[in-house]
């Protein structure tokens, strides 16, 4: 299997019954890369699933002729010759990704967010080609990260991507906790928020906390006046 069709056949947008017929039956009885005329009657023996006495899982020929639409759509077919403009039973298809080798490694599998994910030891030197140099995170930012992206299950990625993700989310709340009027360091990259180093209460916090002790203390001395 090339890495194109790797890619291809793991795609969450590629149906199961559709990588069946495509591994089990197409690329495995064709002559090179060209299928064999497709048999919509030996197809569908091929794809049933029988229980006891009835079948499990059945294929129609409409369903056969969407199935094969779903190849092609995804790059994995292309059509040489049909015989009939309704169908494509009797039709030859070429492997259009069976002799793309490519230069490059299988690509890594997509998957779903789950919540044991870590990113590896590749995400500091992702984090500075992305212009973060400081890459550290604490188990908040991974968890609101992980936590984030369990809610949508329907998002598959790569570890790389996910990591980019993760990247990204850094990147942003970095960005938020700048202090105002502290400049980015320059050039392409961002380092990460120096950590403030005031303690204790704002000023800000400080004036309403005088604030209200002075009403208490005025609030007591009427108090203590009216009970004189």
């Amino acid at each position: 299997m090339t890495p194109a069709e790797y890619q291809a056949l793991t795609s969450p947008r590629l149906s199961h019954p559709a990588r069946s017929l495509y591994l089990l039956y197409l690329r495995h009885q064709a002559r090179g890369d060209v299928t064999l005329p497709l048999d919509y009657p030996s197809l569908g023996r091929a794809l049933a699933v029988q229980g006891e006495g009835d079948y499990r899982y059945r294929v129609t020929p409409g369903d056969l002729t969407a199935l094969v639409d779903e190849l092609q759509q995804a790059g994995l077919l292309a059509l040489e010759e049909r015989a009939h403009p309704q169908h494509y039973h009797g039709a030859r298809f070429r492997l259009a990704l069976k002799n793309l080798q490519g230069l490059t490694p299988l690509p890594a599998r997509q998957f779903a967010m789950y919540p044991e994910w870590r990113p590896d030891e590749q995400l500091d030197g992702l984090a500075r080609l992305c212009g973060l140099l400081d890459s550290r995170f604490d188990d908040v930012e991974l968890g609101e990260f992980i936590a984030y992206w369990l809610g949508r299950p329907e998002v598959f990625e790569n570890q790389h991507q996910w990591m980019l993700r993760f990247v990204r989310q850094l990147k942003s709340r970095r960005a938020l906790r700048r202090p105002p009027g502290l400049e980015p360091p320059t050039g392409y990259q961002q380092a990460a928020a120096p950590a403030e180093t005031e303690t204790g209460p704002s000023k800000r916090a400080r004036e309403m906390m005088e604030e209200a002790r002075r009403l208490s203390d005025e609030h007591q001395e009427s108090h203590d006046e009216k009970d004189t």
